[in-house]
């Protein structure tokens, strides 16, 4: 599974805000310097608004282009209920795990994205018994597909999935220069700063943001800001850099 395998859908804000509309997001990136840079694709009963607006394969349903600033609401309808008899027959069991390529379903210790010694993000995973669970190993996020949460409700448990980003959003992060792998998690012993940038073309381009729930990364090119879909950039394109704080 890839983030583009999750179906995005937003409230769309047509006509200026007058006319409101669910619509899904596509993951379909435009051409560098062409008439769509920096917006996004849309698909919906009426995108009212959108450019260069044509029939989509079903015909009950229009794709166009429009300003990312007019969504709002992202959201990924990703959350079911089961059943306690059904969650022990499964054997799920409350906690947050990690879907990941190489190493199946890993337990999370925590969500705190990290820098691996490789430089990658990385997070704290865990195998074993849920009782007696025994450090694994750092878990790339470029090797983890989505990050699945179990918790305890009324009717049962509920499993709410949400994709993972494979990049690590500029930001302040605790650093563990004391934390060994194969031991429980130590105390953080201080920041850094981490900054990022995006080689496209040839060139770097400065990471601004990250929407995880939109699976869009926005980057600076030509003195604007340009959301590009994260599905489209591989996480060796991306360079971190880390400043202590």
């Amino acid at each position: 599974m890839t983030i583009s395998d999750l179906r995005t859908f937003a409230t769309f804000d047509g006509h200026g805000g007058k006319v409101s509309k669910r619509v899904e997001v596509l993951d379909h990136e435009p051409a560098p310097g062409g008439p769509h840079e920096g917006l996004v694709a849309v698909r919906g009963r009426h995108p009212l608004g959108a450019l260069d607006e044509r029939a989509a394969d079903d015909s009950t349903h229009r794709i166009g282009w429009v300003d990312p600033a007019t969504l709002r609401d992202w959201y990924r309808p990703d959350r079911v209920v089961v059943s306690r008899i059904e969650a022990r027959r499964s054997g799920l069991t409350p906690g947050t795990y990690a879907d990941s390529r190489g190493r199946g379903r890993v337990r999370i210790d925590g969500l705190e994205a990290r820098l691996a010694p490789d430089g990658r993000p990385a997070f704290r995973a865990l195998a074993g018994p849920d009782d007696a669970p025994v450090v694994d190993v750092w878990l790339p996020t470029d090797q983890a597909v989505r990050l699945v949460v179990v918790r305890a409700v009324d009717d049962g448990l509920e499993v709410v999935t949400a994709p993972v980003s494979p990049f690590l959003a500029p930001g302040r992060y605790p650093t563990y220069g004391d934390d060994v792998v194969g031991l429980p998690l130590r105390p953080a012993t201080g920041h850094v700063l981490v900054s990022a940038a995006v080689l496209l073309d040839g060139s770097l381009h400065e990471v601004e943001r990250i929407d995880e729930r939109a699976a869009t990364v926005w980057i600076r090119r030509d003195d604007r800001s340009v959301p590009i879909a994260a599905s489209s950039v591989g996480p060796d394109l991306v360079r971190y850099t880390a400043v202590a704080d």
